[in-house]
């Protein structure tokens, strides 16, 4: 076989093969292969890619280990055509519960849509912008301590949805570096309050959002004196 023909297919469980097929029909994908017996398997399908799923008895969505990536063009257009799919099915965009589907801001690369079976199916933007984030979030390079923050934070939640360590990145690095640039402190701010949203801490996010109405706003700075900025949080850690 050509290695040009290969291609990986994700078979993912399902607690109810039915409810979990019909979910993703609702989002645009056709049921190309159905079968109850001997045991139950479903496939369902977008232009030349599908997901194949797997009736597991006794599943308990919350503990689906399964998960898999779907890369697309235009994963903002994505995004908004699933959640309208959602709201004409369900009545409203879910961000909470089974199913969900986590929110995008703009510029985002990825968002995840975890299904009636707890399945997690992360849709991530071709091209290199997505592999920056991960590169930002490991290596600081010429990046201040607040700026390092805030891309691991982006980071844990769009990457691993662990929305508890985002925060605590965050609420962290508010707390040692209060004194950086303020754009980065209200960047900082505003990245704290949609993670507030996404666990509905309401109260969370409206302190957020007013600390970041109470940063003044900066001057800009020139290239030299972000360097010296820059230098002189490194000999501060040193």
């Amino acid at each position: 076989m050509n290695q040009k023909e290969w291609m990986t297919v994700p078979v993912l469980f399902a607690a109810s093969l039915d409810e979990t097929l019909d979910f993703w029909e609702a989002l645009g994908y056709e049921k190309t292969y159905y079968q109850k017996s001997p045991y139950g398997y479903g496939v369902m399908s977008r232009g030349e890619y599908g997901l194949h799923f797997i009736q597991q008895n006794g599943l308990k969505p919350e503990e689906n280990p399964c998960n898999c990536l779907v890369m697309v063009t235009d994963v903002e257009v994505v995004h908004q055509n699933f959640s309208n799919a959602l709201k004409g099915k369900l009545g409203r965009v879910p961000n909470k519960g089974l199913p969900r589907i986590t929110r995008i801001r703009p510029g985002q690369t990825r968002f995840t849509v975890t299904d009636p079976s707890g399945n997690w199916v992360t849709f991530i933007k071709f091209g290199n912008e997505d592999e920056e984030i991960t590169v930002n979030s490991e290596q600081r390079g010429d990046q201040s301590p607040m700026e390092f923050a805030i891309s691991r934070a982006t980071r844990f939640r769009e990457f691993k949805l662990d929305l508890s360590g985002a925060a605590k990145i965050l609420d962290v690095a508010l707390e040692r570096h209060s004194d950086e640039a303020k754009i980065l402190i209200a960047r900082a701010l505003l990245l704290r309050a949609e993670i507030a949203l996404d666990v509905e801490e309401t109260a969370t996010a409206s302190a957020s959002l007013q600390k970041t109405a109470r940063t003044p706003p900066q001057r800009r700075r020139t290239r030299q004196s972000k360097q010296r900025n820059r230098t002189a949080f490194r000999n501060k850690e040193a």
